[in-house]
Parts: structure tokens; C-alpha cells; sequence
């Protein structure tokens, strides 16, 4: 696990990659490398996990000639290492990343559909024909990769704060930045803050020459066209996690899982429990008496995992000075409350001595867990795609436009709104409605909204988060199993619960499902330390300065709050991407 940056085409000297690597510095503490030549460069700050003795960064082949840096885990490795040994390549020591450029030797850009892991890749190829750079994103967008081309060449990095040294010019706000965060509580795959600089996207393989960009999507990235496989069964679900976290934990440092006391994790943890005798559970709590208050089911699924569990406490004095941190670990607007969790979560297992953390992301999107997707499924008329994206949307549609400008307004009007690119993602063909739905998630919500935040802030704390719900086999299994299995009338995500029957206490069995939160409406009630901090935040906005939302709006909502009608939740959103704002 790394943060990786670089160039191609560009004429820059090495204080341009240290910049870019001193920007990134938390993601990889251990070693810092780089690699230069004629118009290119790679660097890689090294998180050391597996086999800290080899697997140094960058990688080249014998004579020079391919160079590579990426960031991520390969977990199955060892296969692919027996089989270049089978076609006389030996690889020296075991870590994961040092199978990569003789396998891409051997197969060619088609090396990463054999790959079972999240990544980044990025792969200077100086051989015959001219020199390229390639870039590759996991299937699911895991690993975050930013890039900007320019009429010159191209610069990239993990993170946007390393993105800049390297393009050695101002970065300038993208209006439709805005929309987009109000529309997806994001910013969404292939977008950032800044106009010219993009994100790679689930599967995408981008190629420079020097002379421009081509951008590829893998044959399964945008589309869910597979036919059900009536033999996905719970059963088959369950060898198969199995087989995954197995494969996942072999390296000798010890196992972090966060037990939020729902199903996914709980699973998670008992998997793991019986792989390893040093397995440690984690869990956020947050000061006072709240119904979101999952502790008590936390420690039961640690108890019957086998594990001890450790539990953090959020307190609300603590607020004010957690927010900022939060927001600059994101790099990138995120209006989900819980990423203030997860901040503090990452940040007590990394003082804990622990690099590595479980999490279940991704269970819902893959085998329809979310009560919307009920709603959507029994709505018979046409408007229910609009009704599903408010469900995602910050606000509705109709009430965060009613914040703008009658400008920015014009402008979404005249250019086209993050919504409309939305429905026309939501309407793609598929052969149900359910997976409409769940490709979608899988695709554009899971990428933008959940998996970057996790990328981002585990690795601020150089921590690095693995995913077992978003591991490729899984994903395969979900597209072809059947609708029936995943979501029955009120019943959603039934083949993971029966999968997982086993592996759950009864009490995490028979409750109702809760997602990972954080107590908003309770610590933003007027009066507390998270509401004056909010208040002041959004005082004098920049946001209404720059021209996109409308300063009166913006007083009403912070009014209405004050007496009584709750805007909890708005003027969170409001607050973090004010903060947010470069």
C-alpha cells in the first residue's frame, strides 16, 4: 500500500517529484523512492506491509526499459508468481507488487483482468514504438488515482495535494464542482475540485503518448448484462468469503476489524477470528445516549467472533477540532457524517500499533442491503429515478437548486446538471431493474462516495483498508446471482444473511439493519459546540462569494435551524464543503 505520483511528457526536475512526494507523506511513511528519465518520472511512498525486505518501488524490468509504481494489494500474488516461474521469470521475495512489470511483460496491458485485488497501476514503457505511459484503476475504483493532461503531457498522483507540484501551475475551481457534491454527496468518479483534473474511473486504463490521451473502460465496467447463475447460493457465498479474507490476512502483521455490530462486519470479524490468534476488533461510540447507538451488538459480534474489541469514544468538545482534520484528510468534499468516524477510527487503530483494517464496505451495493432499493423496486411509475437520487442526494433536487444562484443556475442549465448525468447513468440497460439499480451503486455511488473516503482517510493514518465485499470474485458472484437472493419484497440482501448465519451471533441476526452513522441531528441541535461551529462556518461563506449558492438562502436555512426546524443535516453538508472549498 503506497501513495504513487508522476509524469510523462513534461519537462520537470526532481524538486518537483520531492514536492509531490512530500505532499503525500502519511500514506507512506516507510521508504521514499523515485525514477527519472527523458520526460518522465515515477515516485512511490511506501507503506511496508508485505515483505518490507523486497518489493522496493520503482520497479523495472532487467534492462530499464519498463518502470512501475502502484498502490494497492495484489492478494493472489503467489499464483501469478508460480506462473511466471513456469515461463522462466523468477521473482525474488514475496511481496505482492513485485510480480507486476514482468506479468505486464507477459501479457500486456490484459495483465490487470488476472489480477484479484485493488490498485492503482501506473507503467512507463520505453520499448518499441514510442514511449507510453499507462495508468490502470481496480474494477471498483478502490484505489484513487487523480490526473490532469495538459497540451504538454500528463501528471498523476493518489492524492490532488501531489497532483499540483507537478503540473507547477494554479489549479482553478470547477463550477460544476458544486452541483455535483450537492447531487452525489460527492464528488463522483472522473471528477475533482478542479477543472482539468480527473479521477480514473472503475476499471479504466488510460494510455499517454506524449501527443495525448486515450481513455478505455474494461469490457465489464459499465455494464450489468450477465445472466443469473442459479447455482450462487448461499453456501457458495459463504466458501467464497472465506476464500477471499483467507487470502487477504497472510502477511505477519496483526489484523484490524471494525465492528460497527451490524451483519457485514460481524461476519468479517468471525472469519478472521478463526484465521488468526491476533485479530482486534474496533468500534465508534460517540458521547451521550443516541438511537444510532450500535456498541452493545458491537460487542456481541466481537464476543462471538472471539476477539476483543476496542471501542473509541467521540466526544462533542472534540467536534470543532475533528472536522477540519477530517475534511483535510478527504482532500475532496465528502458530506457523509460518518467519514468523521471513520477518521477517528483510523486514527486510534493506527495508534493501536495495527497497518491493516477489515471493513465491509461494499456488502450492501453488492447484494441490495438498503431499504431504497425496496422502495424503487415496488414504484410503478416512471418518476421513481428522480425519487431514488434524492434518496443519495444531500437534499432533494428541487431544494438545493432553491440555494443557488439564479447564475449558477443558468450555467447547470445551459451546460447540463449533475442530476441529468446521473438519470442517464440510473437508465443505463440491464436486465432488471434491480441490477439498474445495484450498477449504478457499484459503479458511480460505492466508488465516489465510500471507497475514496476510505482510501483517504485509513491512509492518512497509514493505515491501509481491505475490502472483501469489493474484491473482484465477489463482485462476479454478485452480478450473477440471481435478483430473488438479494432483494425479496422487504427482504434485502438475503444471501448474505443466510450466508452468513453461521458467522453472526443471534442477536446481530434478528435485529433491524443500521448503516455506520454518526449522531448529526443530536450534536447539531442550536445551542451545542458542533452548531456554533457550523453557524460561524457559514456566516460569511465563500461559497456564496464565488457566485454558486445564495447568501439570503443560506441565512434562512441557518435561521430556521435556530428555531427549531431541523437543518441538521443540510448544514452539515453545507459546513464540509464549505471547508472543503480550495
Amino acid at each position: 500500500m503506497c501513495r504513487i505520483y508522476g509524469y510523462f511528457g513534461l519537462d520537470l526536475d526532481a524538486a518537483a517529484l520531492d514536492a509531490a512526494r512530500d505532499a503525500q507523506l502519511p500514506g507512506g511513511p516507510d521508504q521514499q523512492r523515485h525514477a527519472r528519465g527523458e520526460r518522465w518520472g515515477l515516485g512511490c511512498n511506501r507503506l511496508s506491509i508485505q515483505d518490507p525486505g523486497h518489493g522496493h518501488q520503482p520497479f523495472a524490468n532487467a534492462d530499464g526499459t519498463v518502470h512501475a509504481v502502484f498502490n494497492g494489494e495484489i492478494y493472489n500474488f503467489r499464483a501469478i508468481r508460480e506462473e511466471l516461474a513456469r515461463h522462466g521469470v523468477q521473482v525474488e521475495g514475496d511481496s505482492d507488487g513485485s510480480v507486476l512489470v514482468p506479468y505486464y511483460e507477459l501479457h500486456g496491458d490484459r495483465f490487470v483482468d488476472r489480477l484479484e485485488g485493488m490498485y492503482a497501476i501506473a507503467v512507463v514503457d520505453l520499448r518499441t514504438g514510442p514511449p507510453r505511459l499507462k495508468l490502470w484503476s481496480d474494477p471498483l475504483a478502490v484505489k484513487s488515482l487523480y490526473y490532469a493532461v495538459t497540451d504538454r503531457g500528463i501528471a498523476f498522483s493518489s492524492e490532488l495535494g501531489g497532483l499540483a507540484p507537478l503540473l507547477r501551475r494554479p489549479l482553478g475551481v470547477d463550477p460544476f464542482a458544486v452541483d455535483h457534491y450537492m447531487n452525489w454527496q460527492c464528488l463522483p468518479d472522473g471528477a475533482s475540485w478542479y477543472a482539468g483534473v480527473s479521477s480514473l474511473r472503475p476499471g479504466e486504463r488510460l494510455v499517454h503518448d506524449g501527443g495525448g490521451a486515450e481513455r478505455h473502460l474494461s469490457a465489464t465496467a459499465d455494464s450489468d448484462t450477465e445472466a443469473a447463475d442459479e447455482d450462487h447460493t448461499p453456501g457458495r457465498l459463504a466458501g467464497l468469503l472465506a476464500e477471499e479474507v483467507a487470502r487477504m490476512s497472510l502477511q505477519d502483521a496483526p489484523v484490524a476489524v471494525q465492528v460497527s455490530g451490524g451483519l457485514d462486519s460481524a461476519v468479517l470479524a468471525t472469519l478472521l477470528g478463526g484465521l488468526r490468534p491476533d485479530v482486534t476488533g474496533f468500534h465508534v461510540t460517540h458521547e451521550g445516549r443516541h438511537d444510532s447507538d450500535e456498541e452493545h451488538y458491537a460487542r456481541r459480534a466481537a464476543a462471538y467472533a472471539g476477539i476483543p474489541l476496542h471501542v473509541v469514544e467521540i466526544r462533542e468538545a472534540e467536534l470543532p477540532a475533528l472536522i477540519p482534520a477530517t475534511v483535510s484528510a478527504l482532500g475532496m468534499p465528502n458530506a457523509t457524517p460518518h467519514a468523521l468516524s471513520a477518521y477517528v477510527l483510523f486514527r486510534q487503530i493506527a495508534d493501536s500499533g495495527f497497518r491493516v483494517c477489515f471493513v465491509g464496505d461494499g456488502a450492501d451495493e453488492q447484494f441490495g442491503g438498503y431499504r431504497r432499493y425496496s422502495t424503487a423496486l415496488a414504484a410503478e411509475d416512471p418518476a421513481w429515478r428522480p425519487r431514488y437520487l434524492d434518496r443519495l442526494s444531500l437534499v432533494p433536487e428541487a431544494e438545493y437548486r432553491g440555494l443557488y444562484t439564479r447564475e449558477y443556475r443558468a450555467l447547470l442549465d445551459a451546460e447540463g446538471s449533475s442530476r441529468q448525468r446521473s438519470l442517464e447513468l440510473l437508465g443505463r440497460p440491464a436486465p432488471s431493474r434491480l441490477e439498474q439499480i445495484l450498477g449504478f451503486d457499484r459503479l458511480h455511488k460505492l466508488p465516489g462516495l465510500n471507497l475514496r473516503k476510505l482510501d483517504h482517510l485509513s491512509m492518512a493514518h497509514a493505515v491501509e483498508g481491505r475490502v472483501p465485499y469489493c474484491q473482484p470474485a465477489v463482485t462476479r458472484f454478485a452480478r450473477r446471482t440471481r435478483d430473488t437472493w438479494k432483494v425479496d419484497g422487504s427482504r434485502r440482501k438475503r444471501i448474505l444473511w443466510d450466508a452468513g448465519a453461521p458467522f453472526v451471533p443471534e442477536a446481530v441476526r434478528t435485529r433491524q439493519k443500521q448503516p455506520f452513522t454518526f449522531p448529526v441531528r443530536a450534536f447539531m441541535a442550536p445551542g451545542t459546540a458542533l452548531s456554533e461551529f457550523a453557524v460561524a462556518t457559514l456566516t460569511r461563506p465563500r461559497l456564496c462569494a464565488y457566485g454558486f449558492l445564495d447568501a439570503a438562502a443560506v441565512r434562512d436555512v441557518l435561521t430556521e435551524h435556530g428555531r427549531g426546524r431541523d437543518h441538521a443535516r443540510l448544514l452539515w453538508g453545507l459546513m464540509i464543503l464549505e471547508l472543503s472549498l480550495p
